[in-house]
C-alpha cells in the first residue's frame, strides 16, 4: 500500500511539472509572439506597462503617506521610472524599498525599449541594404539586368545627367547590393549630380517593377544577361513592363538588347512602339566593314555616341522655316548641321541642299550641348535685312547654278581582296556588309582553325554572298608562320576579330591579349618586308584600355565593341530618333562618313577658315562635319587629330596627309573632276559669307 501510494505522489508530482512546463512553454510562446509583431507593437505595450506600474506604485507612495497628494505621488513614481537618480534623496526602509523596485521596473522597460529600437533599426537597415524597398523617383533612368555594359552606360548617362536637375539612375538586378554597389563605386569614381539607387529583384517579375517606378521614368534600359539565350529573358521583361497592371497611359521608351538576330521579330511583337531594340552583333559588323575602308571612322563614331563630346540633337528652329538645307548649313557658327527630320518622322542625312525646311520639320545637328545650339548673329543679322526689305531674295539665290550643274566624284565599286583574321558571331554579318561595298569578283579570305567554323563558311556562308569568293586557310592569328604564308601585302584590307566566345567577362583578357600578339606579329612582318604598307588594317577588342598598349603597332583602327555598344545604347535612352541617324550612316545605301585628303578641296600650308571649307566640300556633293590633323595621330588627349564640329570662324593650316571628315553619297576620293562641271562652277561660285 505504501509503494502504490508513493507511486500515486510521484505520478501527481510529474503531472503537475508537466502542467508547469507546457505553461512556460506558452507564456514564451505568446511573448515571442507578441514581440515578433515589431516596434510598432512593442512600444504600445511597454506604454501600457509603464502606466500600469505608475498607476500602481504611486497608490502605494501615496498611502506611505510620503506625499502629500496623489498627484505627488504619480510625479515620484514617474521620474523614478524613467531616471534612477530621482531616489538619491529617499528616506526609511519601505519607501527605499519601493523606489526600488520601481527603477528596476523602468530599467527593464528601458532595455527593451532601446533594444527593440536597435533591433528594428538593424533590420531596416538590412532591408535597405537589400533594396526591397519602393522608389519613388520622377524622370529616372531604369537598368534592368547587370552585364559589363553597364559601366559604360552609367558613365555616359551621368554626363549626360550634367545639366539636369536632380537626376537619377535606378538599378535592378538579381545581385547582391552590396556587390553592385561595390562593383560600381570601383569602376565609377564620380557620380558628379547624379543619384545611383540600387535594388535587388527579378526584372521579369512584375511585383519586383512596382518597385521602380516605372510610370514616371525617363526610359528603361534592358540589358541582356550573360547567359545561354538571354534574348527569352529579354522578351519576358518587356512583357512584365508593358502589361504591368498599374502602367497609365504613359508611353514606355525601352531600349533592349538582343542577341540573335532570329528572336528580333518576336522582341519587336512584344514591344511593339515602345522599344527600341539593338542588334549589337550587326551595329559592329557595319561599323568594322566601314571602319577598315575609312581609317579613323571608329574614333569619330565614338565621339558623336559619347555625351562627353560633340554629339546628335534633333531641334525645331522657327527662324529656319520656309528657308532651304543651305541656309540651315550656314546658320550657325558652332554647330554643323547635317540633315533634316521630316514631321513625319523621316530622318534625311544630307539632304538636297534646296529642301525646304517646313514648320513641323526638326534640324538635325552636332553640337557640343544642347544649349549651343544658337543661330550666329550674322545669320540673323542677313535675316532682319531681309524683312526690312535690304535683300530681295533667299539666301541662296546665287547656288542655283551650282546645284544643277553640281562637280562630283561618284564612287564605283571596284574588285578587292580582303583578309578576315579570326571569326566570332559577327564574322558572317561582316562578310555580307563587306559584299555590299565590292564589285563581283572580289575575294575574301579567310583564317581559322575550327573546322566547325570551316564547315559553315563552306555549307552556308558560301552561298549568302554574291559578289565575293570565299578562300579559307586554316592556321592560327598567333602563329606567325600563318601569318606569313598569307602574303599581306597583296591584301586591300586586313579584318582583325577577337576569338568566339570570349565575350565573356572572364576570357576578354584572353581574347584581347591574342589580338595583341597577332597585332605584333603583323608589325614585325610589315617591318621585315622591303614594301610599303598599303593596305588597312582594322582590329576588334573587348576591352578599352587594351587599345592603348597597341597604340604603336600597325592597325590604323580598333574597334572596341563593348564600349561603343554601350554609348549607343546611352544615346538611344536619350533620345530614341538618333537610332534613325545611325541606320543612314552605318549602311552602303545612302550618304556615309568619309575622311578625304583635304587637298582635294583646299590648298595645303595656307591658312583657311573652315566656313570656307565647308563651301569647297559643297561643290562636290559633300558636306564637312571636321577634320583631321595627321600630327597627332597617336595623341589620345587631342583625339587622333579627330576635330569634329569646329567653330566656323577657326582657322586652319592644313598639311600634305591631313584630312577633311565629311558625309557623301558613294564618294570617290580619287576620281577625277568633271571639267563641264568645274566650268559651271567657276562661273558662278557659292557667295561669300557676309
Amino acid at each position: 500500500m505504501q509503494i502504490t501510494s508513493t507511486n500515486g505522489n510521484t505520478s501527481r508530482s510529474n503531472n503537475h511539472n508537466k502542467m508547469l512546463k507546457n505553461f512556460c512553454s506558452y507564456i514564451k510562446y505568446k511573448f515571442d509572439s507578441l514581440f515578433a509583431h515589431g516596434l510598432l507593437f512593442i512600444i504600445p505595450l511597454l506604454t501600457i506597462i509603464s502606466v500600469f506600474i505608475i498607476l500602481i506604485f504611486s497608490i502605494i507612495y501615496y498611502y506611505t503617506e510620503r506625499t502629500d497628494n496623489y498627484e505627488d505621488a504619480l510625479w515620484q513614481t514617474f521620474t523614478r521610472i524613467l531616471d534612477p537618480c530621482a531616489a538619491a534623496d529617499d528616506e526609511g526602509l519601505k519607501h527605499r524599498i519601493i523606489s526600488g523596485i520601481v527603477i528596476l521596473c523602468g530599467l527593464v522597460i528601458v532595455a527593451i525599449l532601446i533594444g527593440a529600437i536597435v533591433t528594428f533599426m538593424e533590420e531596416k537597415l538590412h532591408e535597405l541594404k537589400k533594396g526591397r524597398t519602393t522608389v519613388i523617383e520622377k524622370n529616372h533612368t531604369i537598368i534592368l539586368g547587370w552585364s559589363p555594359k553597364i559601366f559604360d552606360i552609367i558613365n555616359e548617362l551621368i554626363i549626360a545627367n550634367e545639366n539636369q536637375r536632380n537626376p537619377s539612375i535606378v538599378i535592378l538586378t538579381t545581385k547582391d547590393n552590396s556587390e553592385v554597389q561595390y562593383m560600381i563605386k570601383d569602376k565609377i569614381n564620380n557620380s558628379r549630380n547624379t543619384r545611383i539607387i540600387y535594388r535587388n529583384g527579378n526584372p521579369m517579375s512584375i511585383n519586383d517593377l512596382h518597385k521602380l517606378s516605372l510610370n514616371q521614368a525617363r526610359s528603361i534600359i534592358i540589358l541582356a544577361p550573360e547567359i545561354n539565350n538571354p534574348d527569352v529573358r529579354i522578351i519576358k521583361t518587356i512583357l512584365a513592363i508593358r502589361n504591368n497592371p498599374r502602367r497609365t497611359n504613359i508611353h514606355f521608351h525601352i531600349v533592349a538588347e538582343i542577341k540573335e538576330r532570329i528572336n528580333l521579330e518576336a522582341a519587336m511583337i512584344a514591344g511593339e512602339d515602345e522599344a527600341l531594340f539593338v542588334y549589337a552583333d550587326e551595329i559592329i559588323a557595319r561599323i568594322i566593314a566601314q571602319s577598315c575602308r575609312q581609317s579613323g571612322l571608329s574614333i569619330i563614331l565614338s565621339t558623336l555616341l559619347s555625351f562627353q563630346n560633340a554629339e546628335i540633337y534633333f531641334k525645331h528652329e522657327s527662324a529656319l522655316v520656309g528657308r532651304t538645307f543651305y541656309d540651315a548649313v550656314f546658320a550657325y557658327n558652332k554647330c554643323s548641321v547635317i540633315g533634316l527630320m521630316l514631321s513625319d518622322g523621316t530622318v534625311k542625312i544630307f539632304p538636297r541642299l534646296t529642301t525646304i525646311i517646313n514648320t513641323d520639320d526638326q534640324i538635325i545637328v552636332i553640337a557640343e550641348d544642347d544649349d549651343q545650339i544658337i543661330l550666329s548673329s550674322d545669320y540673323l543679322l542677313r535675316i532682319n535685312n531681309e524683312y526690312s526689305g535690304s535683300t530681295s531674295s533667299s539666301l541662296i539665290n546665287h547656288n542655283t547654278v551650282l546645284l544643277s550643274n553640281p562637280m562630283t566624284r561618284r564612287a564605283t565599286k571596284k574588285i578587292e581582296r580582303n583578309l578576315l583574321l579570326g571569326w566570332n558571331n559577327k564574322a558572317p554579318l561582316i562578310a555580307k556588309e563587306l559584299d555590299t561595298y565590292v564589285a563581283r569578283g572580289s575575294e575574301l579570305h579567310i583564317l581559322t582553325n575550327s573546322d566547325t567554323i570551316i564547315q559553315f563558311i563552306n555549307e552556308q556562308l558560301i552561298n549568302e554572298l554574291t559578289k565575293q569568293k570565299i578562300f579559307v586557310h586554316s592556321g592560327s592569328l598567333i602563329n606567325k608562320f600563318d601569318l606569313e604564308k598569307l602574303n599581306l601585302f597583296s591584301y586591300d584590307y586586313v579584318i582583325l576579330l577577337a576569338n568566339e566566345d570570349s565575350e565573356q567577362q572572364n576570357l576578354i583578357e584572353e581574347a584581347d591579349a591574342e589580338c595583341l600578339i597577332c597585332l605584333l606579329y603583323l608589325q614585325n612582318i610589315i617591318d621585315k618586308s622591303n614594301n610599303e604598307k598599303t593596305f588597312s588594317i582594322v582590329a576588334e577588342m573587348y576591352d578599352i584600355r587594351n587599345c592603348q598598349l597597341a597604340n604603336t603597332t600597325c592597325a590604323d583602327d580598333f574597334i572596341v565593341s563593348p564600349n561603343l555598344i554601350s554609348k549607343y545604347i546611352s544615346q538611344l535612352s536619350e533620345n530614341k530618333n538618333i537610332k534613325k541617324v545611325y541606320d543612314v550612316l552605318l549602311t552602303a545605301d545612302g550618304p556615309e562618313i568619309y575622311l578625304c585628303l583635304a587637298s582635294m578641296f583646299v590648298p595645303l600650308e595656307t591658312p583657311i577658315s573652315y566656313y570656307q571649307i565647308l563651301q569647297e566640300t559643297l561643290k562636290y556633293q559633300c558636306l564637312a562635319i571636321g577634320y583631321r590633323l595627321m600630327k597627332y595621330l597617336h595623341d589620345e588627349t587631342r583625339f587622333f587629330g579627330i576635330v569634329l564640329n569646329p567653330d566656323k570662324q577657326e582657322q586652319i593650316i592644313f598639311s600634305q596627309n591631313d584630312k577633311i571628315i565629311i558625309l557623301a553619297e558613294k564618294f570617290m576620293s580619287s576620281a577625277p573632276l568633271d571639267p563641264v562641271a568645274e566650268a559651271a562652277l567657276c562661273s558662278c561660285k557659292i557667295r561669300s559669307r557676309g
